[in-house]
């Protein structure tokens, strides 16, 4: 592996890691905003457990995240292989 091609590889692991970390607070926000317009529409509150709502949050954050941080990574990786077999072998 070339120096250019272990730079690459670096920044595709950045980014994919900021789009990982973004999507994940995206959709644990979005869990946390409804849980709670769910219970302010509860009278009193009363019936909504916290715990296993925001733990389907948590579980659906981390599988978005990592499919679209898996994505980008995957496009580096295609990118990187397209880098090697026409720009290297010229």
């Amino acid at each position: 592996m070339t120096h250019v091609e272990k730079r690459l590889l670096i920044l595709w692991f950045a980014l994919a890691f900021v789009v990982w970390n973004g999507v994940y607070d995206m959709r644990m926000h979005d869990a946390v905003r409804g849980y709670l317009v769910d219970v302010s529409r509860t009278p009193g509150g009363l019936g909504i457990d916290m715990r296993q709502y925001l733990h389907r949050g948590f579980v659906d954050a981390i599988a978005f995240s990592s499919a679209w941080a898996l994505g980008v990574f995957l496009a580096g990786m295609v990118t990187m292989w397209t880098y090697r077999k026409h720009v290297v072998s010229h």
